[in-house]
């Protein structure tokens, strides 16, 4: 028969709690840094899906804006009369000679 030391046993399993211990504490902090790193993104999320709404909203305002200007301008066509044509087309001219001005030739 083998003679066994009783104490051998328990300092194994002693040594095995300690490293089990370790390992846990080690997964702990893990997924601690990962929580954290996880509602980080989530609030960065919600901030871009405003900043989005935001935009949506103001193009949306924009898009408004440029057909009721789109219909004033059909209705001013469909009026007749060629004064208002000379004053597009003039309109028009002045501003490019403006750019061209600003720009420096």
């Amino acid at each position: 028969m083998r003679n066994r030391d009783p104490h051998r046993g328990s300092l194994h399993y002693e040594l095995m709690e300690r490293d089990n211990d370790a390992q846990l504490a080690s997964l702990h902090s893990q997924v601690a840094g990962l929580k954290s790193l996880t509602l980080d993104i989530e609030a960065e999320v919600k901030a871009h899906n405003d900043l989005l709404s935001d935009m949506d909203k103001s193009f949306g305002g924009a898009g408004d804006l440029l057909k009721t200007t789109m219909a004033k301008l059909g209705k001013m066509l469909d009026a007749g009369g060629s004064r208002h044509m000379w004053y597009l087309v003039a309109f028009i001219v002045l501003i490019f000679i403006l750019l061209w001005t600003m720009t420096g030739r």
